[in-house]
């Protein structure tokens, strides 16, 4: 039976024409942070100096730069004075390199699956994801740096700009603990699109951060099929229900959701036909599961793009 799922989009609408052609990459991208290689004990996330910080999750809080953006007015039609100004905003930690924001921090860190990495075990974490799909969902509300006032905004791609320069900053769950580079300042992914490497926002100008491994290529459509959907379940654990977002990249896009129990029988199963490009929330309710561990997988077009782990407390 065909249904219609509930669609959201965030619309940002310009007055401003621009020269430059659209951005249609596709950026893979996977950063791998070792916390043992870190050095200043006090931002290492609770480890640095040959120690492993042991933290079950830790979240990434990323911010992108894309083009010239100062006091509201947004010019992407250079892709030179672009990249220049991108890399310009380290060096005097202005944060305008913090133009869409993925991630929450200080007083609003919560545990809510947005930006949360891989633990692989011994300290090291990972999170890899398509960037333009990534950020096309950034923050509306989080605010740029500690100096600037001018809000996050997702990333429209019709609007011209490129990848140029990536904030990274790293928490644990509360914010209590955070990960950054040796003076404490934010890491800095530079040239993208290019020959991209991790910089210290104290020392933008010295040697790489040795404790941040980075993979940036041109996406495949297997790494476009299993990323871009950037799947969210929240709150997990859940107790009545829990919402379950994810992003479409293609139109007619045929969806099954699946939840499975601990002993592999399907609890769920839902059919949606024919589906647009867009975000999705779907709210699950888990009045009749009892208290245990369930698999949730998501399926495009029959196949198998995303199965993630939800915990159902009572």
């Amino acid at each position: 039976m065909k249904k219609t799922l509930l669609i959201f989009a965030s619309i940002f609408i310009s007055a401003m024409v621009f020269s430059q052609t659209p951005w249609t990459g596709r950026t893979y991208c996977k950063i791998t942070l070792d916390t043992k290689a870190m050095e200043n004990p006090s931002c290492s996330l609770g480890g640095g100096g040959g120690i492993a910080a042991t933290w079950d999750k830790v979240y990434a809080h990323l911010g992108l730069c894309t083009c010239d953006i100062e006091a509201d007015v947004r010019d992407c039609s250079s892709e030179s004075e672009n990249e220049i100004f991108c890399f310009s905003q380290i060096t005097p930690f202005q944060s305008l390199v913090w133009q869409h924001v993925v991630g929450n921090w200080g007083d609003i860190a919560e545990d809510d699956g947005v930006g949360l990495m891989t633990a692989l075990g011994d300290g090291v974490y990972s999170l890899e994801f398509i960037v333009e799909d990534y950020f096309s969902s950034a923050d509306v509300s989080t605010q740029l740096g500690e100096t600037s006032a001018v809000p996050s905004m997702p990333w429209n791609v019709n609007l011209g700009g490129k990848p140029y320069t990536m904030g990274m900053v790293f928490r644990n769950i509360d914010g209590t603990s955070s990960g950054r580079d040796k003076l404490c300042k934010d890491l800095f992914l530079v040239d993208i699109l290019g020959d991209p490497k991790v910089i210290q926002g104290s020392e933008p100008e010295g040697p790489e951060f040795l404790a941040m491994a980075v993979d940036v290529h041109d996406a495949g459509i297997e790494e476009i099929m299993a990323l871009s959907d950037n799947t969210m379940i929240f709150p997990n654990p859940a107790k009545d229900e829990f919402n379950l977002s994810f992003k479409l990249v293609k139109n007619n896009t045929d969806v099954q959701i699946r939840i499975f129990d601990a002993l592999g029988k399907i609890v769920l199963h839902e059919v949606y036909d024919a589906q647009n490009i867009g975000w999705y929330n779907h709210s699950i309710k888990t009045m009749g599961f009892e208290q245990g561990i369930y698999m949730v997988q998501i399926s495009l077009d029959n196949y198998i793009s995303h199965t993630e782990r939800v915990q159902v407390i009572r």
